[in-house]
């Protein structure tokens, strides 16, 4: 057998055949990458913590929401809508139309994001000046600049492979971003040992630029071979035509994802002037972002693998169930999803709020990330639970709900940083921050319920979980206080211990039922 053809049949069981069409088994895949990612993510964080400080990690969070502020606006709206009509039209019989879809979005956005690219980079003196406040900013955001073109088209892209139910592409181009990523990383290590932190923060964005250029490249090569026969079309299915829906579709997912991009640049320039106010010098304010955002948020977020894929995942299941009119399927796989998003909140809340300053001594030495890191672990129930609801909104096509309830919770984050903060420090940010989650919850649940005509299932849905999260602190902190959470083997162990009580309790709760 020739080396050709023993790679097109690797290709075809990787891209073509593995884990295709099923909703469960996509986001088992998404999952599985998620976790490779973090992982890799992870390395990557703490050595760059180790290696350019809080201080540095607070001037690349800074710098992070201007660049998420156009990549958000540019990728989310056309890869969520280009995932739902790709569902669409595929349930319908018409994989031709999906293709022109998928490729009439990649060379706009390729366009668009070209043109983003360069305005990032002539204005990123006057951005970091006047609009961060941090001149050392100017390098992070030029290096940034590269990254754009690449996001924005291949998220067209991913938005097909969502839309087919083919995750395998997208999770493998996850993973060599990743690798590609802190390669670049260890590469320019040698570099950033010899220059400023200026220099240092924005070399360490030169390999964003490198894994976003490997991570298109595989999802081109596998579209390519994937469309190059599409099968039937919807007739008079012109790219004009194609290009008014996708856009008709994503400016308001779009819109959306621009305010929450305005209001997170706001949040992270507003939270040291604040803490300024409040008399810790500009040092200090950077560095407490810096332990917030560049340190905590990352550990919290881990567990979001888990509900991104459920989100990512549940926009083309419903839009496909709703298609083919099949309501109970579609109600069914929310009711699911908002069951495992409690689940793993309960659980890491309990995690981080048992465990948290002996995981943050582990990861970064740091004795003030562990005790922010403990505060903060109230935001896991909420934060998961919020990013299933806006995957159900999106699926649902009830976009403009999910941005009023977003713009509610933001004002109250915000408004705990203008006025508390000064006050109460770091404390008021928090509980600001879990108040307007809180209140994006209740609102998108309410709402989804009432849409759906399903039940609010307070017991099956909040109660149930709530019961292993539990019993995971419980005996958590019985046995934080004996000898065993002293070494990293006996840390292990312990949290497995809680592990094993929180199933055995779900268990039981499953055999009474």
């Amino acid at each position: 057998m020739s080396s050709e053809n023993i790679l097109h049949k690797a290709y075809k069981k990787i891209f073509h055949e593995g884990f295709k069409g099923s909703f469960t088994a996509g986001a088992l895949i998404l999952m599985g990458a998620g976790f490779a990612v973090r992982i890799l993510g992870f390395v990557n964080r703490i050595y760059l913590s180790n290696l350019i400080g809080a201080e540095g990690l607070g001037l690349v969070q800074l710098a992070s929401p201007v660049y998420a502020l156009i990549i958000l606006t540019l990728t989310s709206g056309v890869s969520i809508t280009v995932s739902g009509m790709t569902a669409r039209e595929n349930a319908r019989g018409n994989p031709g139309s999906a293709v022109k879809i998928c490729k009439t979005a990649f060379f706009l956005l390729l366009l668009i994001g070209g043109l983003c690219g360069l305005g990032l980079f002539f204005s990123a003196d006057f951005l970091s000046v006047y609009v961060l406040h941090d001149p050392r900013t100017k390098l992070s955001l030029m290096m940034l600049a590269p990254c754009i073109p690449a996001v924005a088209a291949a998220s067209a892209l991913k938005g097909y492979f969502y839309g087919m139910s083919k995750m395998t592409p997208t999770a493998l181009s996850q993973i060599v971003e990743q690798v590609v990523r802190i390669g670049c990383i260890f590469a320019l290590a040698m570099v950033i040992g010899g220059r400023n932190l200026e220099w240092a923060c924005a070399l360490t964005l030169i390999s964003a630029a490198f894994g976003e250029t490997a991570n298109l490249c595989v999802v081109a090569i596998a579209f390519y071979r994937e469309a190059r026969h599409p099968g039937g079309e919807l007739p008079g299915f012109s790219k004009r035509t194609a290009a008014k829906e996708v856009l008709a579709g994503a400016i308001p997912i779009s819109f959306h994802r621009f305010l929450v991009s305005i209001l997170g640049i706001v949040e992270s320039v507003l939270l040291p002037a604040r803490l300024l106010c409040g008399g810790l010098n500009y040092t200090e304010s950077i560095e407490t972002l810096g332990r917030i955002s560049g340190m905590c948020m990352p550990l919290i977020a881990f567990p979001t693998l888990v509900t991104s894929a459920l989100a990512t995942t549940l926009v083309p299941a419903i839009s496909q169930a709703v298609a083919k009119k099949n309501y109970k399927l579609a109600n069914r796989r929310i009711s699911r999803s908002i069951r495992l998003s409690f689940m793993m909140g309960f659980l890491c809340f309990a995690l981080f709020y048992t465990f948290g300053e002996g995981i943050a001594a582990f990861c970064y030495g740091d004795g003030g990330v562990g005790m922010l890191l403990v505060s903060l672990s109230h935001c896991c129930i909420l934060m998961y639970v919020q990013q299933t609801m806006n995957g159900i909104l999106n699926g649902l096509g009830k976009q403009t709900y999910s941005l009023v309830s977003t713009l509610i919770g933001y004002g109250v984050r915000i408004a705990a940083i203008w006025f508390l903060v000064p006050m109460y420090g770091v404390a008021a940010y928090i509980w600001g921050d879990l108040a307007g989650m809180a209140i994006m919850v209740v609102l998108d649940l309410v709402y989804i319920t009432r849409c759906t005509s399903m039940p609010l299932e307070v017991g099956k849905w909040i109660l149930t979980p709530a019961i292993p999260g539990i019993a995971f602190a419980v005996v958590g902190k019985m046995l934080h206080r004996t000898a065993l959470c002293s070494t990293i083997p006996g840390f292990m162990a312990a949290v497995t211990l809680c592990g094993l009580s929180a199933v055995a309790v779900y268990g039981l709760l499953q055999v009474r039922h």
